[in-house]
């Protein structure tokens, strides 16, 4: 597994692979929490394809920026910002 655009992504602190969160869904599709912006603390997300994220490469994407441009529906569990909050 391999996080592809982490260069772009210099401002956050990427989480070890055994630390990613499932957080809710994206078009269907699971959505990890897998890193916080250093400054802001924003989560940090990646879409994944499978059950096996370990496996598969993952594209890094600021979740509010996700949630302002996708045009797939985005459920995110209701636990979601306790689990950023103590992050």
């Amino acid at each position: 597994m391999a996080i592809k655009n982490w260069h772009g992504f210099t401002h956050v602190d990427f989480f070890p692979a055994d630390k990613f969160k499932l957080i809710g869904e994206c078009g269907g599709q699971k959505l990890l929490l897998i890193g916080r912006a250093k400054a802001l603390n924003d989560p940090i997300v990646a879409i994944c394809q499978s059950d096996e994220p370990n496996q598969e490469d993952l594209f890094a994407c600021d979740l509010y920026e996700l949630m302002k441009f996708s045009h797939d529906p985005i459920n995110l569990s209701a636990d979601i910002w306790a689990k950023c909050e103590s992050e």
